[in-house]
């Protein structure tokens, strides 16, 4: 018996799977997608999950630019020290490909001082993408040193699509443009082997946004075309086990999508046969139409939006405070002029609010605007400026924080209620078609146990950020579900048009 089944045995109130790697893994994993080592709840939720019966974790190189990987370390020798929790009992899985932040900076110095990474993706200003060996020796390296671990159990390659989507870009023939990524994965896949001779991971695979695309798709990535490469680099005997790819109650092509063998199979029946592992990301984020939908309520739902003259008003103080900035503690403060300007457009939350506050797509478009731009603007300026204290400047600060606080929240609440209807429809539809097992649930609680449910899923992700969220997670894993398969999930293919 392993270390990982008798960490299951602790729980027996809770469902596990046997991992194709031989692991047994409960049955959601800790996603640390927007986990980092700053945050107490993170860290305290992390905790929280591992003694609750979580034994997977998930995270990548470039989660919270590697200050997630720093923060699953430092409660892996928490718990290994104090909760009797051994790191075998563990399964950490961890993710290679994106050069962004750190990783950026140094890729683009090394390229400066003639060292680049070779087969570099440049795919933006402050995005390339990289799955080279070179690449990948280097970001095991440093996710074993984060992490504090002298192994990974499964090292994904993360999205290596952006290869295809740049090649389409550059209007490459797809064909060839195939040839090639095939061949990269190729590399790297020879490379992962040497990794798990050395034992620096022990099993690897992919993490892709397109393994459910249609075939034709000029960005679809085969899971079996990957098996098949991994068999010609190391035979029968591959450590390719695992896939991880998005799957939700909108995007369901997982499920439906016929695009293995022959396009008789779908990506989670070819899984199933062919013994590869399956996690599935972004159950309660589904992107579709372009835009993202929260499935899960907020915690405004079920009480009245705040009125449009009400948010107005609102808003209306942010800009008083605005001016009272602008006007009156922004001249006397020993900035250039340039930068005055940078900061009272920083500072402006409410100017840039007024006219287009009611045109966000939904909750989720506006919770990215205010967390992706207007709130690190304001605190990067507020920080500035607080190197330079004025008279009335703390008065200002503290007022100035309460009003957007109050007309955010407005706004958040107006949208959350006017997604409700959405979210209802999306949830009678899922049970209706489910069954009455998901009577009960709300539509969080059905957004994760849906794919939890579905044969050939191994392990769902949720990004549980707070103690009381892991508390729900380990409710729900108290429960077994009825098998969901493929026709009941084409049931409910298509409903992402309607909402």
């Amino acid at each position: 018996m392993d270390s990982s089944e008798e960490y299951a045995q602790r729980f027996p109130h809770l469902q596990f799977t046997r991992w194709t790697t031989g692991a047994m893994a409960s049955q959601a994993g800790f996603g640390c997608y927007r986990i980092n080592t700053h945050n107490v709840h993170h860290e305290q939720a992390l905790h929280r999950a591992l003694a609750s019966g979580i034994n997977v974790i998930d995270t990548s190189a470039n989660y919270g630019d590697g200050s997630a990987e720093e923060l699953i370390g430092k409660v892996l020798a928490d718990v290994q020290t104090h909760s009797g929790i051994t790191r075998e009992d563990l399964i950490v899985v961890s993710k290679a490909g994106y050069m962004q932040g750190r990783n950026y900076h140094r890729a683009h110095k090394r390229e400066h001082l003639g060292n680049a990474f070779p087969h570099v993706v440049k795919f933006g200003e402050g995005l390339w993408h990289c799955i080279h060996p070179e690449f990948l020796e280097d970001q095991i390296t440093r996710s074993i040193r984060h992490m504090n671990t002298p192994y990974v159990d499964v090292y994904l390659l993360h999205n290596p699509e952006y290869f295809l989507i740049h090649a389409q870009r550059e209007e490459i023939p797809l064909e060839e443009a195939r040839a090639e990524f095939y061949y990269r994965i190729k590399l790297a896949f020879e490379h992962l082997e040497k990794e798990v001779a050395s034992g620096r991971i022990k099993h690897y695979g992919i993490s892709s946004n397109c393994f459910a695309h249609p075939a034709h798709a000029d960005d679809f990535v085969s899971l079996e075309r990957c098996l098949e490469i991994a068999e010609e680099v190391a035979g029968a005997n591959h450590r390719f086990k695992v896939a991880q790819l998005p799957f939700n109650l909108l995007e369901t092509n997982a499920a439906t999508e016929l695009n293995q063998n022959g396009n008789t199979q779908t990506f989670l029946e070819y899984a199933q046969e062919h013994d590869i592992t399956v996690m599935v990301n972004r159950v309660l984020n589904a992107i579709t139409q372009n835009s993202l939908i929260r499935l899960a309520e907020h915690a405004f739902a079920g009480t009245p939006a705040p009125s449009e003259s009400d948010i107005a008003a609102l808003i209306g103080d942010c800009v008083k405070h605005e001016d009272d900035m602008l006007q009156r503690i922004l001249p006397t403060l020993p900035f250039e002029e340039h930068s005055k300007e940078t900061l009272a457009d920083f500072l402006s939350p409410g100017l840039h609010l007024v006219h287009h506050w009611d045109k966000f797509e939904s909750v989720e478009h506006w919770h990215d605007v205010q967390m992706q731009y207007l709130q690190p603007r304001m605190n990067e300026a507020i920080e500035a400026i607080l190197h330079h204290p004025v008279e009335g400047m703390d008065d200002w600060i503290r007022a100035f924080k309460l009003v957007t606080k109050d007309a955010f929240k407005a706004i958040t609440h107006f949208y959350a209620v006017k997604a409700q209807p959405r979210l209802t429809l999306i949830r009678e539809k899922a049970v209706s078609v489910f069954g009455e097992k998901f009577n009960d649930m709300t539509i969080a609680q059905l957004a994760f146990n849906a794919p939890r449910a579905t044969v050939g899923v191994h392990c769902t992700l949720i990004g549980a950020r707070r103690e009381q969220y892991v508390d729900e997670v380990i409710q729900s894993l108290q429960s077994p579900m009825p098998a969901l398969t493929r026709e009941h999930w084409e049931q409910l293919a298509g409903l992402e048009q309607v909402v």
